[in-house]
């Protein structure tokens, strides 16, 4: 049997390798965050610059910034999908994405096109 300061030391040795484990994941954690929200960043620029500029006033107008306030919702960490909107995020959001998709999306887009039978 080994002894009680021999035992102590080797769990002394496993808790640093332990310790240093958890560090480096802290460390990945930490750039993953910062590549995230980089990329949250860039994919609301994107958003922004796919959404046409509206020159005269009128619906178009307000569905544009209907959708930009929208967007910085959803870069808040809020879903803005209709199963949950309003509630915060804990991540990516299929349903939000995919209404990001459609409201980026041009009119007619996306539609099923219907096959004249020949």
């Amino acid at each position: 049997m080994p002894s009680l300061l021999k035992r102590a030391n080797e769990l002394e040795i496993k808790l640093h390798v332990l310790l240093a484990g958890v560090r480096e994941l802290k460390d990945k954690l930490r750039e993953m965050e910062e590549e995230n929200a980089r990329l949250r960043k860039e994919l609301a620029a994107v958003y922004r610059e796919g959404c046409p500029g509206v020159k005269n006033p009128g619906e178009g107008e307000v569905k544009y910034r209907g959708f930009i306030n929208l967007l910085d919702l959803y870069d808040q960490d809020y879903h803005i999908c209709n199963l949950y909107f309003g509630r915060r995020r804990e991540g990516e959001c299929l349903f939000c994405m995919a209404f990001l998709r459609k409201e980026m999306a041009p009119a007619g887009h996306g539609e099923k096109q219907e096959s004249g039978s020949v």
